[in-house]
């Protein structure tokens, strides 16, 4: 789409974020500052002081990011991430306008009072980038302009994987990737993955996080686990035979936006994910994997992954294109590029 909007003028914009480690400002916001400025909107990222909030209590937590509040003035508009405090309206109305609210999250459900302050936090915007439908459902009850805009790829680092060789026995490499914090969604699925590896040799499992999960049914052995960092992310990412992302059906599931599946497919694994919310929304775009709703099912796409290689490599490339087509970060610049001109006051 296009705006009437001069844009010899670059709009500059301030980028309110959580910090260097939340992954919705990274993924969200700051791959996008550089290909932003080559469409004419320039970002200035503003971090909280400390990024150690569990030293400030409930919603004073928001003191962290004082220093961003007022130089935003400076700016054109304003793009919060996600909030300033989980569950608590603070400073948000009291910025620069035009003012937009990105939301990756079904952050309404996070207490103690989300449910109350995200819809005044959302009225008060001017507008609002969600990850996905769900979540632009919910926003455009209380805010008039809602952009759905996915979370996107760097196809730039997330590089296809190398091809696995025909005639190695190689391991079959059961992968997933994330934040501690929804270890929770591998304990569902912990005994079909135990009966799995044990009843194939050449399986094991392979994770990605900031600390190992506890696991009780699988054999130590068979669990790899290696540290998040940016550097290594990747070549671990190469290193699978297949991307699992499993979750439950309630309504903070449906509010994420697949971006493991995403990650998976990006380099050219073929996936097996719950089909809940935004999940169910990329596995329509091709045959890039399978869904599954039951432990049968789910043993029965690793067995099928398991016993046909070209299978995998099949599906991986298939997800490959749907990101290169639907959410590439190149692409998803240039129509936030739009989103922000849009705002403009002439």
């Amino acid at each position: 789409m296009s705006h009437d909007v001069n844009t010899e003028e670059p709009i500059t914009l301030a980028a309110l974020t959580a910090g260097t480690r939340r992954p919705s400002s990274r993924f969200r916001v700051r791959q996008y500052i550089r290909r932003l400025a080559e469409h004419g909107v320039v970002v200035k990222e503003h971090m909280p002081f400390s990024e150690k909030t569990y030293y400030f209590p409930g919603p004073f937590k928001a003191m962290t990011k004082f220093p961003g509040l007022f130089r935003s003035r400076q700016a054109d508009m304003v793009w919060i991430s996600r909030g300033f405090v989980d569950g608590y309206e603070t400073f948000e109305r009291f910025l620069k306008r035009p003012r937009i609210l990105d939301v990756d999250d079904a952050v309404w459900l996070r207490g103690p009072f989300g449910r109350f302050t995200v819809p005044d936090i959302a009225r008060a915007m001017d507008a609002v980038t969600a990850g996905n439908t769900y979540l632009a459902e919910y926003f455009g009850k209380y805010c008039k302009k809602v952009h759905i805009v996915p979370t996107a790829i760097d196809l730039e680092r997330y590089t296809l994987r190398p091809e696995p060789a025909d005639e190695s026995p190689e391991k079959f490499v059961i992968g997933w990737t994330g934040l501690a914090s929804n270890f929770k969604y591998l304990d569902n699925i912990e005994p079909v993955l135990s009966r799995f590896i044990e009843e194939h040799d050449r399986a094991e499992l392979m994770l990605i996080s900031d600390r190992p999960w506890e696991h009780k049914l699988l054999p130590p052995e068979k669990v790899r686990f290696v540290r998040w960092s940016v550097e290594e992310e990747v070549r671990v990412l190469h290193s699978m035979s297949v991307g699992i992302m499993p979750l439950a059906d309630d309504k903070w599931s449906r509010g994420k936006c697949a971006f493991k599946m995403l990650q998976y497919m990006g380099v050219g694994l073929p996936v097996i994910v719950s089909p809940v919310g935004m999940n169910r929304d990329v596995l329509d775009k091709a045959d890039v994997g399978f869904a599954a709703s039951s432990p049968e099912q789910w043993y029965e796409a690793l067995v099928s992954l398991y016993n046909e290689k070209s299978l995998g490599v099949e599906l991986g490339l298939a997800g490959r294109r749907v990101v290169e087509r639907f959410y590439n970060a190149d692409i998803v610049a240039r129509e936030l590029a739009d989103i922000f001109k849009s705002l403009v006051v002439s």
